[in-house]
C-alpha cells in the first residue's frame, strides 16, 4: 500500500535495519549513546557476547536503528569520527603527557588491568600485593607505562592547516573463525570416520579430530583483511585505498593493535613537524648563502 511506504520512510518508524558492524562491543556502545542523545531509537546486538573468539565469526556487534532514521542515522555516524579526533587535537596544554602518543590521558597509579573479567578476578585475588607494588604513570590511551612525569611533551605536536590526519591499517585475521570451523569440521570428520572405520578409525578420528581446529586457525591467521585504525570508525579498508572512504583519514602504514593507533598518529605527527622543520632550515641557509655572495663579489 502506498501509505504504508510513507509510513515506512517516516522518522522513527519502519523495521530495524543493521547499520554498523563492529569487532570492539566499546565502540558500538559509544554510536548508541551519541544516537541516542540525538533522539534515536537504537539497540546493539551481540549474537556471542558470551564468546569474544566466536564474535566475528557471529557477525561481531551490531548496531541497529529504524529504516525510517537511515539517513540521519549515517550523517551522524560520519561526523561522529572526527568530532573524536578534533577533542583530542584541542586538549590544552599542560599537565602530565604521554611521552609516547603525547595524549593527556596519564594516571599514576600502581597497576593497571585491562576491564575483562579474568583480569577483574585477579586484581580481586591480588589486591593485597597490590599495596606493595610502586606507583607508575600509565596512559590509559597507548598502554605506556613511565616514571618521570615530566620525560613527556608539555603538548600535543600540531598538524598545520592542509596536512592530512593519519590513519592506519588495523590488520586483524579470522583466527577465531577458523577455530570454529575447524572444531566443527573436525568433530563431523571424526564422527565420519568413526562410522566409516568402527574398529581401526580411532586414531584416525581421534587425528582429524585434534588436526582440524590447528588447520582452520592456521587458515584463519592467513586470511587478514584490514580496518581503519580510527576509533569509532572500523571502515573495511581495500588494498588499493589511500584514505579512509568513511572518515576520510589518510592511510600512513599498518597497525597490529588497536593501542597503537595513538603511538604511530604521534610518530606521524612528529616526524612530519621534524621534515618540516628541516626544509626551513634548509631554506635558511640559503638565504644566508644568497646574501653573502652579493656582498664578496662588491668586496
Amino acid at each position: 500500500m502506498p501509505y504504508r511506504d510513507k509510513l515506512d520512510a517516516a522518522s522513527g518508524t519502519g523495521k530495524l535495519i543493521t547499520v554498523r558492524r563492529y569487532l570492539d562491543p566499546v565502540a558500538a556502545q559509544m554510536d548508541r549513546t551519541l544516537l541516542s542523545a540525538n533522539g534515536i531509537e537504537c539497540h546493539v546486538f551481540e549474537a556471542a557476547s558470551y564468546n569474544p573468539l566466536l564474535s566475528g565469526a557471529a557477525g561481531g556487534t551490531q548496531l541497529q536503528v529504524r529504516e525510517g532514521d537511515l539517513q540521519r542515522v549515517e550523517r551522524l555516524l560520519d561526523v561522529h569520527p572526527g568530532e573524536a579526533a578534533s577533542n583530542d587535537d584541542e586538549e590544552e596544554a599542560g599537565g602530565v603527557r604521554c611521552p609516547r602518543c603525547e595524549l593527556a590521558y596519564c594516571f599514576h597509579e600502581r597497576l593497571r588491568l585491562e576491564g575483562s573479567s579474568a583480569a577483574t578476578a585477579l586484581t580481586i585475588l591480588a589486591a593485597p600485593l597490590l599495596l606493595f607494588l610502586p606507583r607508575r604513570w600509565h596512559c590509559h590511551k597507548c598502554g605506556h607505562v613511565w616514571d618521570d612525569p615530566k620525560e613527556g611533551p608539555a603538548a600535543m605536536t600540531k598538524l598545520e592547516e592542509g596536512d592530512p590526519r593519519p590513519v592506519f591499517r588495523l590488520r586483524r585475521a579470522h583466527s577465531g573463525m577458523g577455530l570454529f570451523l575447524g572444531l566443527f569440521a573436525g568433530f563431523c570428520g571424526a564422527l565420519l570416520v568413526t562410522a566409516a572405520l568402527p574398529r581401526a578409525g580411532g586414531e584416525l578420528a581421534f587425528a582429524v579430530l585434534v588436526g582440524a581446529p590447528f588447520i582452520g586457525w592456521a587458515v584463519g591467521r592467513w586470511w587478514q583483511y584490514d580496518l581503519c585504525s580510527e576509533p569509532g570508525c572500523r571502515t573495511a579498508l581495500t588494498s588499493d585505498r589511500s584514505e579512509c572512504p568513511r572518515c576520510s583519514g589518510a592511510i600512513a602504514g599498518v597497525i597490529r593493535s588497536a593501542d597503537e593507533h595513538y603511538a604511530a598518529a604521534a610518530d606521524f605527527r612528529r616526524e612530519l613537524s621534524a621534515l618540516r622543520a628541516a626544509d626551513r632550515a634548509r631554506e635558511g641557509e640559503k638565504k644566508k648563502r644568497t646574501k653573502r655572495r652579493p656582498a664578496s663579489a662588491s668586496g
